[in-house]
């Protein structure tokens, strides 16, 4: 590992809770104020699952509510008509952090006693992924409360109690229950800190000797994937148990692009792996005459994804659809009667349902929804028999993250120009769960050029006017490298640039990204990792060129966070005469230092996608790249905002990066730390000053 870089050296601000700044000046008010509208519309809700009727009715939703600095549990009816939005958890940061899963039980006797309904939560406390799991039930639904537990939370004035279940430095995710509510499986590298290995526990019946009193418990875990000591890494996400209990679903994760398919026998001490599929999103089927029948998500037959059904003992594949070009499957759920998952076609996502049963059996059907268009993911009712009740969760670029209901029919499909069929459904708004809609909200424009090697490259583009007349642009480029630019994704800053300076936002999904094909995603590949900068390269000039009605190539930003913060900084050491200023979110800076630093759980992964550090003659080649070391090239200004306790990407990183560029013969950089802050901002003081730094910067080099 390397050698921590010390940043004591420089002189903070602390302009904002949480925030230290280094070399920045005072945000003018009028840019807080401005950005309210913005912010407010950007705290949209995101969509958990739909519980059993045994728990009270409702749906789960996180949302961050205007005076809060992190993100909370909230409930709602599944009836539209009930418009009551029930907050379910009040901690704080200090007492808890990011929530990454809140999976419902039908209930648990760990402590000697029936809890029914509440959840597992997986949270982490300052940002540092080191997720521990968490139970939540409420009293009242208890024959028998607990007493005070050592170290519950205090969750005040919820109704709802939360009791640690872990107690270590360790990560626990990938939480998943049987249809039974008998067991429960997760992964956690407790093995050893570097190993993510599956674990499964008892929910009832589970005997663990705790009693109802005020001692900490800790869950106790059966191990199902024993160390395979094949020299890699072993990474493991748990997907399904079957409806019997007999047989686990997982994959192992060698990288973000292999995924392959393993089934555990969870009496068994070994797992089976299923050698035919490339990267599988996998779940068993919950009729019980097949519940040794998986439904696949893969990429093994083809450059995209297509649907599979796989038989775990006759080992036979039936396929379900054929790969598309540029479409992207997700989501798969799968109930007693349907299928369902999203397809993702050139950003814009849409539901497909394929019935089990019925005069549409097997039949992939498409529900077309009555909106503008934009990225779908939903929820299904199917656990309390009602699987033709769908919760959606829509963004576009008029709102961030709203629901509405949705209830299947099927008895009318009609048949699509293309051959295709599709169903026509209405929806039915929860009122409570509406994020405002975005002010003077701008559509985007699929936009398509030609990179260095004639490569098609593809980009989201939003202008202020239309194109009526030249704007400055700034570029956004995602992270990853395998996330993709679709209609949601979007800065946190997009609507002030657009609507209040004035300035246009393109967002390409250069070679790397998801969505185009396993090709497309490997054509970045460690010796080939500056290809995708020559993406950027090739966008600038054509803005310069095809664009310059309606773009002012003299007045270019890049900013980008986390990997598309590498881009950043690795655009602006060979692009800097091409441009105005970059401003670089968590970004790596140094690829031997990132690899090194960065977690043990996640080293052998990334190895895969940017070379093994390691190797001598992979290190030289990375060290040869790494912006940090070509830093003196950079001759805009540049700020360079990091979490200080991201794992990631540690703030190493930023720190190094700025030491450098300010430096320089008249170097300008900026520095802003954030305290407990991770991988990505997560706190109001936090989001609300690093969005209007960023304006204020923009304002002062961009539109200078």
């Amino acid at each position: 590992m390397a050698a921590p870089v010390n940043y004591g050296d420089l002189e903070f601000t602390r302009p904002a809770d949480k925030i230290k700044a280094v070399n920045v000046p005072d945000i003018p008010e009028e840019i807080f104020t401005g950005m309210k509208d913005y912010e407010d519309a950007a705290r949209g809700f995101d969509l958990y699952v739909l519980p059993q009727a045994t728990y009270p009715g409702g749906i789960f939703l996180s949302h961050r509510p205007e005076d809060a600095q992190v993100s909370q549990v909230y409930r709602i009816s599944t009836d539209p008509a009930d418009t009551v939005l029930e907050r379910l958890t009040y901690f704080d940061i200090g007492t808890g952090r990011t929530i990454s899963s809140f999976t419902p039980i039908i209930g648990e006797d760990w402590r000697g006693v029936y809890r029914p309904g509440g959840a597992i939560m997986s949270m982490d406390f300052d940002g540092n992924e080191h997720f521990q799991l968490w139970r939540y039930w409420e009293d009242a639904l208890c024959e028998q409360v607990l007493p005070t537990i050592d170290g519950e939370l205090d969750n005040a004035p919820g109704k709802g109690r939360i009791e640690r279940l872990t107690h270590d430095d360790y990560r626990y995710s990938s939480v998943i229950i049987s249809p039974s509510n008998k067991l429960m499986a997760f992964v956690s590298n407790k093995e050893n800190n570097t190993d993510t290995l599956a674990y499964l526990t008892t929910l009832v019946g589970s005997n663990t000797g705790a009693t109802c009193n005020s001692t900490p418990f800790t869950l106790p875990s059966k191990l199902v994937t024993p160390l395979i000591r094949d020299g890699k890494t072993e990474r493991w996400i748990t997907a399904s148990i079957s409806l019997d209990d007999k047989y686990l679903l997982l994959t192992r994760a060698y990288g973000n692009s292999y995924q392959p398919l393993f089934v555990v026998e969870i009496s068994g001490s070994k797992p089976g792996k299923v050698e035919q599929v490339t990267k599988a999103i996998p779940s068993f089927s919950l009729d019980p005459t097949s519940p040794h029948l998986a439904y696949v998500i893969t990429n093994a037959y083809g450059d995209f994804d297509s649907v599979v059904s796989y038989d775990i003992h006759q080992r036979t594949v039936t396929h379900i659809t054929t790969p598309k070009p540029r479409t992207r499957l997700r989501g798969l759920k799968v109930t007693d009667t349907y299928v369902c998952f999203t397809a993702n076609i050139e950003g814009w996502s849409a539901v497909h349902v394929m019935p089990l049963t019925g005069p549409r059996k097997n039949t992939v059907i498409e529900v077309r929804l009555p909106w503008e268009g934009g990225w779908v993911a939903f929820a299904h009712n199917g656990r309390n028999g009602r699987p033709h009740e769908l919760a959606l969760r829509l963004a576009s670029h008029r709102s961030r993250g709203f629901v509405q209901r949705a209830i299947l029919d099927l008895e009318t499909p009609k048949l699509a120009a293309d051959g295709n069929v599709y169903i026509d459904v209405t929806m039915t708004p929860y009122v409570q769960a509406a994020a405002p809609e975005v002010k003077k909200a701008v559509a985007p424009k699929l936009i398509k050029f030609r990179s260095f090697d004639g490569l098609e490259v593809s980009a989201m583009y939003y202008h202020p006017n239309e194109g009526k007349s030249q704007a400055p642009v700034v570029i956004g480029i995602h992270g990853g490298p395998e996330s993709q630019a679709t209609v949601q994704y979007r800065t946190s800053t997009h609507g002030y640039l657009l609507s209040e300076l004035g300035i246009a936002v393109i967002y390409p999904n250069v070679r790397g990204s998801s969505g185009y094909g396993k090709k497309y995603m490997s054509a970045d590949d460690v010796e080939k990792r500056e290809d995708s900068v020559k993406d950027i390269g090739a966008l600038i000039d054509y803005i310069t060129s095809d664009l310059s009605a309606e773009l002012d190539a003299s007045r270019i930003a890049v900013m980008g966070g986390s990997y598309g913060g590498y881009m950043v900084f690795a655009t602006l050491t060979h692009y800097s005469y091409k441009l105005k200023c970059g401003v670089a979110n968590f970004g790596i800076s140094n690829w031997v230092t990132f690899l090194e630093n960065t977690a043990s759980v996640r080293r052998a992964n990334r190895r895969l996608e940017y070379g093994d550090e390691s190797n001598p003659t992979i290190r030289a080649f990375l060290e040869r790249i790494s912006p940090l070391n070509n830093a003196d090239k950079i001759s805009v200004p540049l700020f360079i905002t990091h979490g200080e306790t991201d794992t990631r990407v540690t703030v190493h990183e930023a720190v190094s990066m700025y030491k450098i560029v300010r430096g320089n013969p008249g170097g300008q950089a900026q520095l802003v730390i954030c305290e407990k802050e991770g991988h990505g901002y997560k706190q109001k003081s936090v989001i609300e000053y690093v969005n209007a730094a960023t304006i204020d910067y923009l304002k002062r080099f961009l539109l200078s």
